[in-house]
């Protein structure tokens, strides 16, 4: 009898996800603004957007990228009502019915909030890096060549930011997952040598995880992706974007080192989008490319490559940047 009560209700929690799936679920419960790829947690006084949702062949999910923690809709239920996903299955698979048939005293149960947690060590140090001046952006133009209207879009997205490291002033970039940190001179030259380190163009902040695409949580929104190498690159896609009216449509992402693979968590949220990958004109940028691509052909909708051999002396998007304004080459329909 046990068993065949049990069987009844994983058959019934299967047809409950076609009908009320985990966005559906969310809505109904009040939490409608975390049925999205990019959020703070509802479970945890969370400090970045950490949370989120992803679709995978035909089944939603949720994800903690702070804790590691993710499930379906019965995980949810379990998790938000501090139940044991196994032990109480039955019991959980009967509230799931009740919430996805909106019966009343069940709609909005209150979410369990844990105590605050200290800010988190393992998260990259940003403070004192904000939004720019006039003057910087200009300054950061002449140094990149990027036209200050592309500087100032990815400004007012909270990509690029402003300060002093190492007692030098920079420029850098980072989003709103909190992960990674990276800045430059904004004077254009190396960083000095350290008991540690070498000279060098761009200063990692602590605790950064290289791993991280960044921008990929900005990007749920937008069907295609610029997926570039670097910094210069990252600002220098901003440049193009403008350039060819694809703000609504195309999101740039970075990976900040060509010989990190995408962490895991994140390839997930590339599910169904259009990707072009601008791999560097180099053995290590062919390298990524052929990485990368494992990583996401079972999740993105097309993915295809941008080729700087075919322009002089171009090896990257920040180099085609530089050449635009002067170059007699075809260079349309860069963004996809």
């Amino acid at each position: 009898m046990k068993t065949t009560t049990y069987k009844r209700h994983r058959q019934k929690c299967a047809e409950l996800k076609q009908r009320c799936p985990l966005p559906a679920l969310l809505q109904r419960l009040g939490l409608g603004h975390h049925a999205r790829p990019s959020c703070r947690s509802p479970f945890r006084d969370d400090q970045n957007a950490s949370w989120g949702i992803y679709r995978r062949d035909g089944r939603y999910q949720w994800k903690d990228l702070g804790t590691g923690d993710g499930g379906d809709e019965i995980t949810f239920l379990a998790r938000l009502h501090n139940l044991d996903q196994q032990r109480d299955f039955l019991r959980l698979v009967d509230l799931y019915q009740h919430i996805a048939a909106g019966e009343a005293g069940i709609v909005q149960p209150p979410v369990q909030q844990q105590p605050p947690e200290p800010t988190p060590k393992s998260l990259p140090d940003s403070s004192g890096l904000t939004t720019g001046t006039v003057e910087q952006l200009q300054r950061l133009s002449d140094l990149r060549t990027i036209s200050v209207p592309a500087l100032q879009h990815a400004s007012d997205s909270g990509f690029l930011v402003f300060g002093y490291r190492l007692n030098f002033e920079v420029f850098g970039v980072r989003d709103s997952s909190g992960l990674l940190v990276e800045v430059r001179r904004l004077d254009g030259q190396l960083f000095p040598a350290t008991p540690n380190l070498q000279p060098r163009k761009s200063h990692t902040i602590a605790r950064s995880t290289k791993s991280w695409p960044l921008g990929i949580g900005e990007a749920a929104p937008k069907p295609s992706i610029m997926l570039v190498e670097g910094l210069p690159d990252f600002l220098a896609a901003f440049d193009f974007i403008q350039r060819e009216n694809k703000i609504a449509s195309t999101a740039p992402v970075a990976m900040l080192s060509a010989s990190a693979s995408i962490q895991q968590s994140a390839v997930q949220l590339f599910s169904g989008k259009r990707v072009r990958m601008y791999p560097h004109n180099d053995p290590a940028g062919f390298k990524a490319a052929e990485r990368w691509t494992a990583q996401l052909k079972p999740f993105v909708s097309t993915l295809d490559y941008f080729a700087f051999n075919r322009f002089a002396e171009v090896n990257d998007l920040a180099e085609l940047n530089k050449q635009t304004p002067t170059s007699n080459q075809n260079i349309s329909e860069v963004v996809l």
